[in-house]
């Protein structure tokens, strides 16, 4: 009877231990990967929204500077399915991002808008420059992390960071552990120093100028604050603190086109915990958790059964050396 059960709990034992070892590695890595549509449950679309004052714009068409301009901005995000299915992207683990974003003032005057395709490995964020990836029309040559996710089981670390103003990674540096409504975040931080990214024709007299027009240097400059949570790499909130500015012959300031800080409206942010809480929680408990009580429940049936086994062997060996 004894020897009976020591093998029934050597089976079980064994399939505990190596069921604790599939979840760790072979489980786990299927699920923690960016979806290939984000936004499944609302009908391929995702929509995010941020808000913000900008101290100071300026009017393209009336050329003034307009002061303490509320602005809302909002990115709809769709995944190409069909392209992530290709085989160029399937070789790499794709998912491939179209975004659109438009930032507009309290009129619902568009200020800005810009589009994106971007391809990146579901698991690490990191851009490819395959499968169309450009932006606003134009193939761009993207290194970095995807500016949308950062990677799954998100790191204490620097990750270079993708700005599409400046058409490069730059630094993403981790600053703190944080908690948002109950959901523990990791606070990174992007600071972009005054940078010329292109030029902008203006009449002369807007730039100190002599000249009626004037190809004026453009330069951009921000401090991006973003919070994240690091199993999913799902950016909770963020807040930037942007600034672009033409500079005159002197090779100073004479224009702010905008200085405006935006962030994450308050509803977005207690929606973005509600939905990444319980896919971490999950992802934890497969990673973790499971395997390690899958495992240890594992070693100790193994041993009871091992020890089943042999004292019932060593009993059934003394009694034949007696007869």
């Amino acid at each position: 009877m004894r020897r009976g059960i020591g093998i029934v709990l050597i089976g079980l034992g064994v399939f505990l231990a190596v069921l604790g070892i599939l979840l760790k590695v072979t489980v786990v890595p299927a699920v923690a990967k960016a979806p290939l549509s984000p936004g499944e449950d609302t009908g391929g679309v995702t929509q995010t929204n941020q808000s913000g004052v900008a101290a100071k714009l300026f009017d393209p068409a009336t050329l003034t500077e307009r002061q303490d301009v509320a602005l809302k901005a909002i990115r709809y995000t769709r995944g190409d399915v069909p392209a992530s299915q290709t085989e160029e992207a399937l070789s790499q683990d794709l998912a491939i991002y179209d975004t659109f974003q438009r930032v507009e003032d309290e009129a619902g005057v568009v200020v800005t808008a810009d589009t994106a395709r971007f391809a990146f490995n579901r698991v690490t964020s990191e851009l490819n420059n395959c499968c169309g990836a450009n932006l606003d029309g134009e193939n761009v040559e993207m290194s970095g992390i995807v500016p949308l996710k950062f990677p799954m089981f998100t790191q204490q670390q620097t990750y270079p960071y993708f700005d599409s103003s400046l058409n490069r990674g730059v630094d993403a540096v981790f600053q703190s552990e944080e908690e948002i409504e109950g959901l523990p975040v990791y606070k990174f931080l992007v600071v972009v120093e005054p940078t010329q990214v292109g030029t902008l024709e203006v009449p002369g007299e807007l730039v100190g100028s002599p000249l009626p027009s004037y190809v004026a240097p453009r330069y951009y400059s921000v401090n991006l604050t973003l919070y994240v949570e690091p199993t999913t790499g799902a950016i909770i909130k963020g807040e930037s603190d942007q600034l672009q500015t033409l500079r005159g012959p002197d090779g100073t300031d004479q224009l702010t086109i905008i200085d405006a800080v935006i962030g994450t409206d308050p509803d977005e942010v207690t929606t973005g915990v509600d939905t990444y809480k319980p896919l971490a929680a999950l992802i934890n408990l497969l990673n973790n958790t499971a395997p390690l009580v899958a495992i240890i429940a594992g070693l100790i049936l193994l041993v009871i059964g091992i020890l089943l086994v042999a004292v019932r062997g060593r009993r059934g060996t003394g009694y034949h050396a007696a007869a």
